[in-house]
C-alpha cells in the first residue's frame, strides 16, 4: 500500500532556496520550514507550543467556491506549488543574483512536458540533497498505485551551474521518500510501499555522459543495500530519515503499523525509541535543530480509511541527559504537512518577523480532526 495514496493531489515543483548570508545576524533564532497545502510555513520557534507561524512561500489565493479538503477542487495555478523537504545550494555554488536583499527560489528545469504523459510516474518530487561535488539528488514517487515505478535522479551543475542535465539512478523504487546523505556520500531513500529503507552507495555518475541512452539510466548503477532490518525496534514502514547531530546515528520515522520514531546506528541497528508507538499522528518529514531538538510533520490519517485529515507539526526536546521528552505541538489544522527543514534565521537575508501570518484553516478546510 502506498502511504501517499491518501494524500491530496499536488502539483509538485522541486524548490531550492539559495541561502548563503556570510555574516551572522544578531539575535538569530531557529526557523522550522514546513510545506503544507502546496505552500510553505515558517515557525519562529521559541521552545514553546504554537510559536509564531508565518508564510514563507506564499499560498495560492483562496477560492471561495471550494474547500481545500475537496480532492475535486483544483487549486489555481499561481506561482509555484511546493511540497517535500527543501534543500540548499552549497555555499561554494556561487549563483548570480542570489540575493540583492532577498532570498532566491529557483526551479530546477527538466525536459519533461507537463502538458502530456510523463516518462516516469507522476513527477512528484519529495525532497532533495546535495553532495560535496554539488550534484543534486532528487526523486519521483511514481504513480503511487502499488507499482514500483518511482525513481531516483541526480542532476549535474554543469559549467553554467544551471542543473540542466541529469541521470536516473533507479527507476524501480516503491514510492520513494525524502532522501538523506551521510559523510561518506551514501544516499538513504525510504521506500514505504515496499516497507524498506534503501542505501545507495557510490559509484554515482559524474555527468550525463554516464547515462547516454534514451532512458537516461546510468550504465554503472550504484550499489544498493537494505538499511534497517525488518521490524527493527517495532518500525515496519520507514518513510523518512534524518541524521542525529554530532553522531553517525539516524532518526527514522514510520507513519503506520505503528506510527513511531526511532534512532538507529550507522549500521542500521536499533538504538532506542524517540517517540513511542502510536503517539505521533502518522509522522512524515523530519529535521533536527542546532540544539538537537527533533521536529516532524504529522499527517493525522483516518485510522480506518487512511484519508487525509488535519495535520500538525511537533517537536521533541531532550533533557540534559539526552533523554527525549514528550512531544510538543507547534502547529495544527494543517493541510497535508510533509517536508520539514530547520535553519537559522541568520542564514537568510529576510526578516522573518515581518512576514505575514500563515493562513489559519478550520478543521472543515483541512479534512477534520
Amino acid at each position: 500500500m502506498s502511504i501517499r495514496s491518501a494524500r491530496l493531489t499536488l502539483t509538485a515543483v522541486l524548490l531550492l532556496a539559495a541561502a548563503a548570508v556570510p555574516p551572522a545576524i544578531a539575535h538569530a533564532f531557529e526557523v522550522v520550514l514546513s510545506t503544507q497545502g502546496e505552500y510553505a510555513d515558517a515557525y519562529l520557534v521559541n521552545g514553546k507550543p504554537f510559536p509564531p507561524r508565518v508564510a514563507f512561500i506564499d499560498p495560492d489565493p483562496p477560492d471561495p467556491a471550494c474547500l481545500p479538503s475537496d480532492p475535486a477542487c483544483v487549486p489555481p495555478r499561481v506561482g509555484r506549488h511546493v511540497n517535500g523537504k527543501l534543500c540548499f545550494f552549497p555555499r561554494r555554488a556561487h549563483r548570480p543574483g542570489q540575493f540583492g536583499g532577498k532570498w532566491t527560489r529557483e526551479h530546477i528545469h527538466t525536459p519533461w512536458d507537463f502538458s502530456g504523459p510523463q516518462p516516469q510516474g507522476n513527477k512528484d518530487p519529495q525532497g532533495c540533497v546535495f553532495d560535496k561535488k554539488g550534484r543534486m539528488f532528487g526523486n519521483d514517487v511514481g504513480s503511487e498505485n502499488g507499482v514500483s515505478d518511482g525513481s531516483l535522479i541526480v542532476f549535474f551543475p554543469g559549467k553554467d551551474r544551471r542543473y540542466t542535465t541529469f541521470c536516473f539512478l533507479d527507476k524501480g523504487l516503491a514510492d520513494p521518500g525524502m532522501p538523506a546523505m551521510d559523510d561518506k556520500g551514501n544516499l538513504y531513500v525510504p521506500e514505504p510501499a515496499a516497507a524498506k529503507l534503501t542505501k545507495f552507495s557510490p559509484p554515482f555518475p559524474s555527468s550525463a555522459a554516464d547515462c547516454d541512452n534514451p532512458e537516461h539510466l546510468v550504465t554503472t548503477p550504484p550499489v544498493k543495500s537494505r538499511f534497517i532490518a525488518p521490524r527493527a525496534g517495532g518500525l515496519n514502514i520507514p518513510v523518512s530519515i534524518v541524521r542525529v547531530p554530532h553522531s553517525k546515528h539516524w532518526y527514522v520515522a514510520g507513519p503506520i503499523f505503528p506510527p513511531i520514531i526511532n534512532e538507529y546506528d550507522a549500521d542500521g541497528a536499533f538504538v532506542r525509541n524517540i517517540v513511542p508507538a502510536n503517539v505521533p499522528k502518522n509522522p512524515l518529514g523530519m529535521d533536527v535543530g542546532h540544539d538537537g531538538t527533533l521536529y516532524y510533520a504529522e499527517l493525522n490519517l483516518d485510522p480506518v480509511t487512511f484519508n487525509t485529515r488535519c495535520g500538525s507539526v511537533s517537536m521533541v526536546r531532550f533533557d540534559k541527559h539526552g533523554q527525549p521528552q514528550p512531544p510538543v505541538t507547534l502547529g495544527k489544522n494543517l493541510l497535508f504537512p510533509d517536508g520539514v527543514t530547520v535553519v537559522r534565521s541568520s542564514r537568510f537575508a529576510v526578516n522573518f518577523r515581518q512576514l505575514p501570518p500563515s493562513p489559519d484553516l478550520t478543521p472543515a478546510e483541512c479534512g477534520g480532526e
